[in-house]
C-alpha cells in the first residue's frame, strides 16, 4: 500500500508540474512564445526605426541644398515638376507592357 501510496504522489506531483510548465512557459503573457514573438518583432521595429532615420537623413539634405539654392538639386525637382529649359526639346516614350 505504501509503494501504490507513493506512485499516487509521484503521478500528482508530476501532473502538477505538467500543468505548471504548461501554464507558465506555453500560457499567458509571460509565454516562452510570446517572449520570442515580442523578440522577432522587436528587431523589425529596430530595423524599420533605422530604415526611416536613413530616408530622414537624405530628405533633410535635400531640405538644406534646395535652401541654400543649390543650382543641380532645384533643376533636379524642377524636371520632376515637368518643367524644361528654353529651347529644350523633351521627348516623351511610351512602354509597351507585354501580356
Amino acid at each position: 500500500m505504501n509503494k501504490k501510496r507513493r506512485n499516487t504522489g509521484l503521478i500528482v506531483f508530476t501532473a502538477v508540474i505538467a500543468v505548471l510548465t504548461y501554464c507558465l512557459l506555453l500560457r499567458g503573457d509571460y509565454s516562452v512564445f510570446r517572449y520570442f514573438q515580442s523578440r522577432n518583432e522587436n528587431e523589425k521595429i529596430k530595423t524599420d526605426i533605422n530604415e526611416l532615420k536613413t530616408k530622414i537623413a537624405v530628405q533633410q539634405e535635400k531640405n538644406e541644398k534646395l535652401e541654400n539654392r543649390d543650382p543641380f538639386e532645384m533643376e533636379k525637382k524642377a524636371r520632376e515638376k515637368g518643367m524644361v529649359k528654353e529651347n529644350e526639346t523633351v521627348f516623351k516614350y511610351e512602354i509597351e507592357k507585354e501580356n
